[in-house]
């Protein structure tokens, strides 16, 4: 079960007490590497500072996050486990009556504009974690995608989307959300490498209009 789908069902088991210490370890690690890193920039915030200041060994460190760009992306998680959980929020906010209807694409219009102040408020991070996911290492490109629960996220939205007739449903909840989740990959590196003399939110939007209506303007379908 994904941390989103958690979210969704609230079916998590109850964690033994030695799965909570290295939750705890874990979390102290990430906490004090990006304390260490806001300070000192990615390259200042060595392995030895991070243990020292996390209170373990640097080994530890290691077995944790193999690198710092892996803290990175497990820091892009936690953020996108939270938004799943606003998202859970804003979904049961507006079954209540006189509130206004939170459908599907209102759902995956908001995922992008939150993503959008993530990579605004964090511009020094997206190039390293871009640099993760595309990593040669086929292995290490892989693990950073699956610890990333972005696609998870869009697909829940898609199902429901689908469910009611609003994207297409020839291709699978999974597939649309792998492509969308590109979609926003891709911004995200433009716009963080040479596009962040503009408005983050505009560039997302204009990026998710594009991908959902497609590039054939209703002229041209006419004429097909």
């Amino acid at each position: 079960m994904t941390p989103t789908d958690a979210v969704w069902d609230a079916k998590t088991a109850e964690p033994s007490a030695r799965e909570r210490k290295k939750a705890d370890r874990r979390r102290a690690i990430l906490t004090a590497a990006l304390a260490l890193i806001e300070e000192r920039g990615l390259k200042g915030a060595t392995f030895e500072l991070i243990a020292a200041r996390a209170g373990v060994a640097r080994g530890t460190v290691f077995n944790y996050f193999p690198s710092k760009e892996a803290i990175l992306v497990a820091y892009f998680a936690t953020q996108l486990d939270e938004l799943a959980r606003r998202v859970a929020l804003q979904r049961e906010r507006h079954t209540r009556p006189g509130e206004p209807p939170f459908d599907a694409l209102a759902e995956i219009d908001y995922l992008f504009a939150e993503l959008a102040r993530f990579v605004e408020g964090h511009r020094e991070l997206i190039l390293p974690i871009s640099f993760e996911l595309l990593d040669p290492n086929a292995e290490r490109s892989r693990a950073a995608y699956l610890a990333i629960p972005l696609v998870e996220l869009l697909r829940s939205a898609l199902k429901r989307a689908q469910a009611a007739g609003s994207v297409r449903a020839d291709y699978s909840a999974e597939r649309l959300a792998r492509t969308l989740a590109n979609v926003y990959f891709i911004t995200a590196l433009q716009w963080a490498a040479y596009r962040h003399d503009r408005d983050a939110r505009e560039e997302f939007a204009v990026a998710l209009r594009l991908a959902l209506e497609g590039l054939i303007g209703a002229s041209a379908a006419a004429r097909a």
